[in-house]
């Protein structure tokens, strides 16, 4: 699978270099748009062009301006595009990159990156091993899974999650008009998905 992501400075690199270590099977090519950025952008072309092939596009632009030029490149193209925290018709919105679903259309992405789902194993009640079926695409998932091997599984169901959160590139996002902080939604989404495989355990 070919994906074409497109960021503005290294705003897209903790990402892009996520799925490099934990993608099988992705082929990646990045666009990178250099700073500073004008506030309005009136020829988004002069920015991002659009002689590129790719299965899928992922925007890490971060300027309304841009991002809506290159959704619109994507549906001329034909591409799905997915635009994390954006509501713009046209590409995929999720709220935050670990909060994707599974899309078969894009399957080769998000049968990898997205909504956390995990598999752990313990052992008289310490966890002994942790299988990522799909993390976030930064590899916090992974990296957070590392963290909380050889613990106790009661600890472990609170600490991934905290453990998420000390990685996720999201940390910089606070509360807005009552909505929940991307970053505590990546923690809460790490929370359920442990609490799930706990769950699968005992009921086995």
């Amino acid at each position: 699978m070919k994906i074409a992501v497109f960021q503005v400075g290294n705003k897209g690199e903790h990402k892009i270099e996520g799925i490099r270590k934990y993608g099988r099977g992705i082929e990646l090519e990045v666009f990178t748009v250099p700073e500073p950025l004008p506030q309005i952008i009136d020829e988004p072309e002069d920015y991002i062009y659009g002689d590129f092939e790719a299965d899928l596009i992922l925007d890490y632009l971060y300027h309304g301006d841009l991002t809506d030029y290159l959704i619109e490149i994507a549906n001329k193209k034909n591409i799905p595009i997915v635009a994390s925290g954006r509501t713009k018709s046209g590409a995929i919105t999720p709220s935050i990159c670990c909060s994707l679903g599974d899309i078969e259309e894009i399957g080769g992405y998000t049968h990898q990156f997205g909504l956390p789902k995990i598999e752990v194993e313990v052992d008289e009640g310490i966890v002994k091993r942790v299988k990522i079926k799909r993390g976030a695409p930064c590899g916090a998932t992974w990296e957070a899974a590392e963290k909380i091997i050889n613990m106790d599984v009661k600890e472990a169901l609170t600490r991934f999650a905290l453990e998420v959160q000390f990685i996720c590139q999201a940390k910089g996002f606070y509360e807005v008009k009552g909505k929940k902080a991307p970053l505590h939604i990546a923690g809460e989404l790490h929370k359920e998905a442990i609490k799930r495989a706990v769950e699968r355990l005992t009921s086995q």
